[in-house]
């Protein structure tokens, strides 16, 4: 069972602090504490994939895949540029 503290607007995860606001007839809004709103496919994508032990899994509020849905297209932060260590500056 995941963890949350409960928010007038919603509830807050207890694992990474992360606020999700629930409307009725609206998709969830997640507020990062950095940056844009976002989703909980972004939240997934960004934070809640990484969780590694079964302790960090059950205190985290975005595990079910249902309210979360498929990731989309900018929920991931983008690939670094390759950078060249062995390019010299003239």
């Amino acid at each position: 069972m995941s963890a949350s503290i409960p928010t007038p607007a919603g509830q807050r995860c207890e694992q990474c602090g992360v606020q999700i606001e629930s409307n009725v007839g609206m998709p969830d809004k997640v507020i990062f504490s950095n940056g844009p709103n976002g989703t909980r496919s972004k939240l997934w994508s960004r934070v809640c994939q990484f969780h590694k032990t079964a302790e960090q899994r059950s205190k985290c509020i975005n595990q079910d895949v249902e309210l979360r849905g498929p990731e989309q297209k900018g929920d991931a932060f983008p690939d670094a540029p390759s950078i060249d260590v062995n390019a010299t500056n003239s």
